[in-house]
């Protein structure tokens, strides 16, 4: 059941374990697992951050991949940790209904959904929380408890959000969106400055989705394409079948993307013609898995980054801020030769406590590629990140300061919350301890 690891247990490869895997295949087994000390649970290996990265233990989950229950009629479905989204969406799809809140890839577990409290590109309601109605959980006493809203509460708020560390998460009642069509309607509209920018976000009352992809980020100047959907109706569900063809991206393409990436000049240069290509081939029809998961046709794009990986960081600025924040980013690239290669911006109104991702603003996420000049970017970030006390995406985090936690109140509540959970503390991992949770 124990086997060894030299490969990075997080999908941006920016970290190099060793751990000792255990492959628990029945509650006994994982109780049994739970005897030991300084350990995390993981499921499908797809977080960004370092929150299930262990260099002593690690628990895999992915036995732990059954629907125990589904409701056609009311849109519930308890699954359990393990099961990883694409499974559950081949089956809930079929009879009408759609996970109402989705990441960027419908290869993430359902558990490391929850933990994480992952949104998508849902305008209101962003949050997997909403959706989340009881959780079965494993506690590191070895019991099993039921919490919900009304049953166990604060176990069940800091479990959602929770990296982890609240206990093993074994399954979860979901509430599903009803859907006529496995379609989206979508608009793309190209911005080349501000004021376009801002003007098109007023327009997102019409809409449930929306993203923005930057193409070009310079002093005062911003380009991009904003992505607007809604679900189209009035189709049968029954006459629609989604074929998407998803492989490995090929030694030729990687060694191209691996050039084309890792270069500060012909990134500008695949990114203007992504954007122009994009817009040329426009569809107003875009089938559910198209539109949210475009970046899963390629199984092993991370690995485009070399050997080293990248880093993500998303953080929430507000409006008033964000030209003035942009700007210092774009000065510090140039000056740097650093750049993102994909760079994301959503817009936020959400409420929420702990560590969790809210807040009313704009969101800005950015690929970064690790080389020499890492250790300098992760110091302006920070300095960045302090200078004007942003929101953190803590799911995605890799390389922020324990000091600018140190006297955040939902910080030292979820700490708290966690101490008076599991009082043993027996649950860890490279986050934890890098943020002294």
């Amino acid at each position: 059941m124990i086997t060894q690891s030299n490969h990075s247990l997080n999908w941006t490869r920016n970290v190099k374990v060793r751990p000792k895997i255990l492959y628990p295949k029945n509650i006994m087994e994982l109780k049994k697992a739970i005897g030991k000390k300084n350990l995390i649970a993981v499921g499908n290996q797809r977080s960004f951050g370092d929150n299930s990265i262990n260099s002593n233990l690690v628990v895999s989950m992915k036995s732990f991949n059954k629907v125990m229950s589904f409701d056609k009629r009311k849109g519930v479905i308890e699954i359990q940790s393990g099961a990883i989204l694409k499974n559950i969406l081949n089956l809930i799809i079929k009879e009408g209904w759609f996970i109402p809140v989705t990441p960027g890839t419908k290869y993430v577990s359902i558990g490391g959904m929850i933990a994480n409290n992952i949104h998508g590109k849902n305008i209101l309601k962003n949050q997997i929380k909403y959706y989340v109605k009881e959780i079965k959980l494993l506690k590191t006493n070895k019991k099993i408890i039921t919490c919900s809203q009304t049953k166990n509460k604060k176990i069940f708020e800091t479990t959602i959000g929770g990296f982890g560390l609240t206990g093993f998460i074994l399954s979860a009642k979901i509430k599903l969106k009803k859907i006529n069509s496995i379609y989206i309607k979508q608009k793309i509209t190209e911005f080349s400055n501000y004021s376009e920018f801002f003007n098109l976000l007023k327009k997102l009352d019409k809409y449930e989705y929306n993203v923005t992809w930057i193409d070009d980020l310079q002093l005062n100047k911003i380009k991009g394409l904003c992505y607007f959907g809604n679900h189209i109706g009035g189709i049968s569900l029954n006459d629609e079948i989604i074929s998407i063809k998803e492989k490995d991206i090929g030694l030729l393409n990687f060694l191209l993307l691996k050039i084309f990436t890792q270069n500060y000049y012909l990134i500008k240069v695949t990114k203007f013609f992504f954007r122009k290509l994009k817009k040329i081939f426009y569809k107003e029809r875009s089938n559910l898995f198209d539109f949210f998961y475009p970046q899963d046709r390629f199984l092993n794009w991370n690995k485009i980054y070399g050997k080293n990986g990248f880093f993500q960081v998303q953080f929430l600025i507000g409006e008033k801020d964000f030209i003035n924040i942009l700007n210092k980013i774009s000065n510090f690239f140039i000056k740097e030769k650093v750049f993102s290669t994909f760079t994301i911006i959503k817009k936020f109104n959400e409420k929420g406590k702990y560590l969790n991702f809210y807040g009313r603003g704009l969101s800005i996420s950015m690929d970064i590629p690790i080389n020499s000049r890492f250790t300098k970017t992760k110091t302006f970030l920070n300095n960045l990140f302090k200078e004007f006390n942003v929101k953190i995406n803590f799911s995605k985090d890799f390389i922020c300061d324990r000091k600018f936690l140190k006297k955040n109140n939902e910080y030292i509540k979820f700490k708290k919350n966690l101490n008076f959970i599991n009082r043993d503390r027996k649950l860890n991992s490279r986050f934890s301890k890098r943020l002294n949770l």
